[in-house]
């Protein structure tokens, strides 16, 4: 957490505006901003105005605006537009520039309202709170969190290889495998992405010859330890990854398959790297 202002923790909880998404979520937002009255979670309005000294320049009550934007950006996050989570945003400073636009137009004078021209004020402080907290977030290193599904597979140990192979494809992870006794049936407990989940039962159910049967039960939620977005940028990243870093990026992976599906732009190269020239020669 960046510093805010030299306070300490306790403050900083005193100074809880709002969770979100839809008020109750994982993600909180923290004013510092001494000259913007906004009211905390843990007390009423009244209670909390002292709490929160203005400069006495504006009388209006920004507090809608700012927490609407706050609940946009984390309801749709700006890598996959899916809600956020775990995500700390703190305001610092709040100002308001007063501009030169008429307020009220006059008709046939050529002036044009704020207004229209903008907007309402409201209106303008929601996309920029929105934009300001989407652009405060891609300024630090980004995660997408997975969803996993816990599977429980019951197999013999004559195609007990084959189920470990497909698990790997599918880039899960084994937690437990015990034998029952009395007999030959292992008990595998395992955990699986569930973006790679779709046909899995059927591709153990193939491969086994149908003596394994999995079971698949949503788990919890994951961090993936891979920034979507990496580049070799050291000298020790390039001797290793290579000059393309070709290696394929299993975050950006999952990123822009959810992007399609939604029909977000991706950023994806026709021709990656144009090293070699095909000829195709007719033969005669």
């Amino acid at each position: 957490m960046p510093e805010t202002n030299d306070l300490n923790p306790a403050d900083l909880i005193d100074r809880i505006t709002c969770f979100g998404p839809r008020y109750s979520g994982p993600n909180v937002l923290i004013n510092t901003a001494s000259n913007l009255r906004v009211p905390s979670v843990w007390s009423d309005e009244a209670a909390t105005s002292n709490s929160f000294p203005s400069s006495g320049k504006s009388s209006t009550d920004f507090s809608p605006s700012i927490i609407t934007g706050f609940q946009l950006t984390t309801l749709a996050g700006p890598l996959c537009e899916e809600p956020m989570m775990g995500v700390c945003f703190v305001l610092q400073e709040f100002t308001v520039t007063e501009t030169t636009v008429s307020e009220k137009a006059e008709p046939g004078d050529g002036t044009v309202s704020q207004s229209s021209a903008y907007g309402p004020l409201s209106g303008q402080l929601i996309s920029t709170m929105k934009e300001g907290c989407r652009r405060a977030f891609q300024a630090q290193p980004q995660r997408l969190m997975v969803a996993l599904y816990s599977s429980v597979i019951q197999t013999t140990s004559d195609v007990l290889g084959k189920v470990y192979g497909v698990i790997n494809r599918r880039r899960g992870r084994v937690i437990s495998d015990h034998m029952l006794e009395g007999s030959d049936t292992f008990n595998i407990t395992t955990s699986i992405p569930v973006c790679e989940s779709f046909g899995f039962a059927e591709e153990i159910r193939k491969k086994t010859s149908g003596l394994a049967l999995p079971q698949l039960v949503f788990s919890h939620w994951e961090v993936l330890e891979v920034d979507p977005f990496w580049i070799p940028t050291t000298e020790e990243e390039y001797t290793h990854y290579g000059d393309k870093a070709d290696a394929e990026n299993i975050a950006r992976r999952y990123m822009n398959q959810v992007r399609k599906r939604k029909g977000l732009p991706v950023e994806e190269k026709v021709v990656a790297h144009a090293e070699k020239q095909r000829t195709i020669k007719k033969n005669k």
